[in-house]
């Protein structure tokens, strides 16, 4: 997905027993509907053989950024017999998984991001959306990132993201332990990466049209219609 987020290490300590993320099971999609909420079904992976538990942060977009909202947690990734999905009650709209963690045995966490300042994040890993009274099966979120190269001002992180449906014995589990939200659940695949609604795509366009045709922008973004940015590689020593 390239190169944006920041690793960030730190210690955990966690209280109690760690749990997997769950919603009550008798909830219903009328009870939904009544309340405004929906919820999301979310398979997580583990990024590495040392996870003991994962996590994941969700957001809503804030402008250009993405705002922090929920955090949901996959406990006991090595377990063969518990359901690897969290469940989350949300608002109805769309949502974004903008931050990753890794707990490991000794309880150090590995937290991938990409802070923006204050309380936003400046990329979507995934996104998904859910409806009032809706409980849908967003798929299995893979995530991984590693440190390449060294630029002068430190090193990069890239992160790489795919989204699937839950493997067979996956879903054969949840059946079993989850009967009744899963014969509620239908299932949406999340999508990799946050790119803006039309509408607001348009919106910005328009801004970056308005740039150029007064002289304050020299085009406009790629995505926009513009030109790719000219880059040049060059040796050089400090």
């Amino acid at each position: 997905m390239g190169w944006r987020g920041v690793l960030v290490l730190a210690g955990l300590a966690l209280a109690g027993c760690a749990q997997t993320s769950r919603v009550d099971e008798n909830v219903t999609p009328a009870k939904l509907a009544s309340a405004q909420k929906g919820v999301a079904l979310i398979r997580v992976g583990s990024a590495s053989p040392t996870c003991l538990h994962t996590r994941v942060l969700l957001g809503t977009r804030a402008g250009e950024g993405y705002k922090r909202g929920q955090v949901i947690m996959v406990a006991n990734l090595r377990s063969i017999t518990a359901s690897q999905v969290a469940e989350v009650a949300l608002e109805p709209g769309e949502h974004h998984i903008i931050g990753y963690s890794c707990v490991a045995q000794n309880s150090q966490q590995t937290f991938v991001s990409d802070p923006a300042g204050g309380q936003l994040m400046g990329t979507s890993y995934a996104r998904f959306s859910v409806a009032a009274g809706e409980i849908v099966n967003v798929g299995y979120f893979h995530f991984g990132a590693s440190k390449e190269g060294r630029s002068l001002f430190g090193r990069n992180v890239r992160t790489d993201v795919e989204i699937t449906d839950w493997p067979l014995a996956e879903i054969e589990r949840f059946k079993q332990q989850r009967p009744t939200m899963y014969a509620q659940m239908t299932t949406r695949l999340m999508t990799v990466g946050g790119v803006l609604a039309a509408g607001e795509q348009a919106r910005i366009c328009e801004k970056w049209q308005a740039l150029k045709a007064e002289g304050k922008a020299a085009d406009v973004p790629p995505e926009c219609g513009g030109a790719m940015a000219a880059v040049k590689k060059t040796k050089g020593r400090l």
